[in-house]
């Protein structure tokens, strides 16, 4: 055995993955087949024929031949010594990620074989448990829109079928969580480009939510989502509501009003349209917590409710607000959905604890929502012969696959992969922190302790004094007539961003005619022209312009997202089969989508910023 392959190999790994293979301990053993090919047995588990195991792995790989000469990815759950993924390797077009859940196997194989060629060029990935996700990023960057395929090796399934199952499931979430990131990305990048614009006039008349920060000491703060078990607690929320603040997600906003319960906060993220619907007509004393890429379409409802607080945003594009804030505004931690953002406020306001409720995660006695949300009501105006209430909630339940949870009760409920990475961020972040599951129905969030309200202030004895004093803080704020903008600096630093994007757009602009030039003579073989040449000059020059102007493309970086994905991850969705086959015409043509993204994105930005900055003015002459 030619110990000597063991390093090569390991040269051309992480330090981390080198340590863990090389100090693996020996198990098994290694043996001669027939052929003169070496196998591994382990726990009376035989990893390859005992006849031939080239033969055997060559029929695998013969078996996998998929249509067209697209780029593939070949993906091996366990390998054994490493035959299949040999042969893989030596095929054109393919890039091979093997997955392995003890080092001892990449220890035996590496120890065999000289892989550094293709370690070294990325064509072989490894992958060794545990497998988080920055390493699955690592592994599959730039290979999205490969063709794919999942290779499981059956004898090790035998040896550790739970957790070489593991790695299947694990890769099916992660392709999937990447495909909904895109497709996210595609269906709001515009809508929070636009809303952060839109909202820019009623935003300067807001209070910033640092100004909240540290007033709960000593104080609960219940965070109130919209789950179905909501409309079993509501009598138990309005026995000790003069003991606790209460924020509320906007979906639940409905069903607290309607029993007379009204919220201190009501937190808005929402960037779809209808997210206005859990506001309107509401007169109640709730106050607004508001994300700037929210629905534009709230703050313009009639109510002293949106006469509130607003929060900043992770999106570069929020500098055209906070750059003239004359106070911190106050970043709150970004999980994804409106109850971890409440949640993390909650944290901000120095609450004694945070009260969970109506945090379900599941599709409890069979609904998606509690009785009395607008999403329940509005179908009381959309119901109809064709269509009724229950199958719009029978679309919602299955809508994602089915997946199974324990339940606060004992019982097995329905949920699925969307609450489920909701579930993952409550429990990755519970452990040290004051946080109480008071939900009564649901699933089962792990490192949260369970409790009840009546539990809790029986054994908590809260002044009701201090949380008086803490709501007329809040309301002191919100009716003082400070302003906490320099609003001229905004007219007049958005001005000139106005002027300076107008110029930027003739240079992007140069930039996607140039890439559709360099695109044509590519398509024409004459890449060795001095036209190509001096196109190619040209284009580095439109380059280092736009370098040059980062704080304008960090402006319009937020309209440009999914392309800028698409290109750096490989979701070459938007290339034609020939683009992927050359090397050439597939930069070329990247060129050409990425200065055509930043052009309509800065178009986008600098027509709904000057309709913002005209309402802006108005506002000061008022």
């Amino acid at each position: 055995m030619e110990e000597s392959f063991l390093e090569v190999n390991l040269e051309n790994l992480p330090e981390f993955l080198t340590e863990k293979i090389r100090s693996a301990n020996s198990s098994g053993e290694i043996f001669n087949a027939k052929s003169g090919d070496l196998s591994l047995k382990i726990n009376d588990i035989v990893f390859h024929s005992t006849h031939d195991p080239t033969k055997e792995a060559l029929r695998l790989i013969e078996s996998l031949k998929p249509p067209g000469k697209e780029d593939k990815l070949y993906i091996f759950f366990g390998a054994g010594l490493g035959y299949g993924v040999r042969l893989a390797l030596e095929k054109s077009n393919i890039t091979v990620i093997w997955m392995e859940c003890d080092p001892i196997i990449f220890k035996y194989a590496f120890e065999i074989y000289d892989y550094s060629r293709y370690l070294k060029n990325g064509i072989l990935r490894i992958l060794l448990s545990p497998f988080n996700e920055d390493n699955l990023f690592t592994a599959f960057k730039g290979l999205g829109s490969c063709h794919t395929s999942f290779i499981p090796h059956r004898p090790s399934l035998n040896w550790k079928e739970n957790e070489y199952s593991e790695c299947k499931f694990i890769c099916e979430k992660f392709f999937r969580k990447k495909d909904v990131n895109i497709a996210t990305l595609s269906k709001f990048e515009t809508v929070w480009t636009r809303n952060l614009l839109q909202n820019i006039p009623e935003i300067l008349k807001m209070k910033p939510i640092s100004l909240l920060f540290g007033i709960a000491k000593d104080i609960p703060i219940l965070v109130c989502g919209a789950g179905p078990s909501l409309y079993n607690d509501l009598d138990t929320i309005s026995k000790y509501r003069d003991k606790l603040l209460l924020i509320c997600v906007d979906t639940a906003l409905n069903v607290l009003h309607n029993h007379n319960i009204e919220p201190d906060l009501i937190y808005s993220v929402d960037p779809q349209t209808i997210n206005k619907s859990y506001l309107e007509g509401y007169n109640g004393s709730g106050i607004i917590v508001f994300d700037p890429t929210s629905c534009y379409h709230t703050l313009r409802l009639p109510g002293h409710f949106t006469n509130g607080f607003f929060t900043s945003s992770p999106f570069p594009l929020i500098k055209l607000i906070t750059n003239f804030a004359i106070q911190e505004v106050g970043d709150i931690p970004f999980g994804g959905s409106v109850s971890t953002n409440a949640i993390s406020l909650a944290e901000l306001m120095g609450a004694k604890n945070v009260l969970i409720l109506g945090q379900d995660l599941a599709f409890t006695d069979g609904f998606a929502h509690c009785k009395g949300a607008i999403l329940e009501e509005r179908l009381n105006h959309k119901e109809n012969r064709l269509f009724r209430r229950e199958l719009h909630n029978f679309k919602q339940l299955y809508a994602l696959p089915k997946i199974e949870v324990k339940g606060k009760d004992g019982s097995t409920l329905h949920t699925n992969e969307k609450m489920q990475i909701f579930r993952k961020w409550f429990s990755d972040r519970a452990e040290g922190r004051n946080w109480i599951n008071m939900t009564s129905g649901g699933g089962i969030i792990e490192n949260i302790p369970i409790s009840t309200l009546q539990n809790y202030f029986n054994q908590n004895d809260i002044s009701s004094d201090k949380v008086r004093i803490a709501k007329e803080y809040m309301i002191n704020i919100i009716n003082n007539n400070i302003i906490y903008f320099n609003i001229n600096l905004f007219i007049t630093e958005t001005i000139k961003i106005l002027d300076d994007l107008k110029n930027y757009e003739k240079s992007l602009l140069k930039g996607v005619n140039i890439s559709k030039n360099i695109y044509t003579l590519v398509q024409k073989k004459k890449e060795n022209s001095s036209e190509f040449q001096s196109l190619l000059k040209q284009m580095d020059k439109i380059d280092e312009i736009i370098s040059s102007k980062k704080g304008l493309s960090d402006i319009i970086g937020l309209g440009v997202q999914r392309v800028i994905l698409m290109i750096t991850e490989g979701y070459e969705s938007n290339l034609s089969l020939e683009e992927k086959k050359n090397n050439s015409l597939s930069i070329a043509k990247k060129s050409i989508l990425l200065y055509q993204g930043l052009y309509d994105a800065s178009k986008l930005i600098r027509k709904t910023l000057k309709k913002s900055l005209s309402r802006a003015r108005l506002n000061v002459s008022h």
